[in-house]
């Protein structure tokens, strides 16, 4: 887990364990067979991007909510960093996130991308079940100039010269992703002939009982 602040907002990099990239595996099989496509509602020139269908949702919940929570702990412990009087600790424990309309899962053949764009809500989350490695050593050549195939670059603040406004990311299988869903991203398309499964989120709001005093 680490926490990355190239330009401003924070980018969360966290983890599944391997059950859990198997768990999420299974709930993308299902889902393909499932197809219920939302693509309509989004940004992404992908033509499979389906509304996720999880049968265990109580697993579900229990493996985003730590990684959600880390990333709430931080922002909140950075934040009083620069209060006088610091805020009292929100208790994390008993918190429950809307997760609005649901996941869906992206799977993003060659040629596919996602435009500059951002997400409504709190908070978005990106979580690569399945990326063939294929798509990181693809090499540059003389037919494109770009040199990112399948990566994700987050974009913020103005085109000035000498500012780092742009952070590009390698994405591995497992990697878990969380942004402030304001922060404005895009995918790359790659061009091996293959699949490259993820899915994501918005954190709508949450629920949160009492505070420690």
């Amino acid at each position: 887990m680490k926490f990355i602040r190239p330009f401003g907002p924070t980018i969360y990099h966290g983890k599944l364990t391997d059950e859990e990239v198997k768990f999420m595996k299974d709930v993308a099989k299902e889902t393909k067979e499932a197809r219920t496509n939302v693509g309509f509602d989004l940004a992404g020139n992908i033509k499979d991007q389906l509304g996720i269908v999880v049968k265990d949702i109580n697993y579900f919940m229990e493996m985003v909510k730590p990684h959600i929570i880390n990333f709430m702990k931080f922002e909140d412990e950075r934040f009083n960093s620069h209060l006088i009087t610091p805020m009292a600790e929100k208790n994390y424990d008993h918190v429950n996130f809307n997760l609005g309309t649901g996941p869906w899962i992206n799977f993003q053949t060659k040629h596919e991308f996602n435009p500059i764009h951002s997400h409504s809500g709190m908070l978005s989350a990106v979580v690569y079940i399945d990326v063939p490695e294929v798509i990181a050593n693809e090499e540059h050549t003389k037919d494109t100039n770009m040199n990112c195939p399948g990566q994700i670059e987050f974009m913020y603040g103005p085109d000035v010269v000498g500012a780092n406004g742009t952070h590009k990311i390698i994405p591995k299988t497992g990697d878990f992703l969380l942004f402030q869903a304001g922060l404005k991203h895009t995918v790359y398309p790659f061009k091996s002939d293959t699949t490259r499964i993820s899915m994501s989120f918005n954190v709508m709001g949450m629920q949160m009982e009492g505070a420690v005093q």
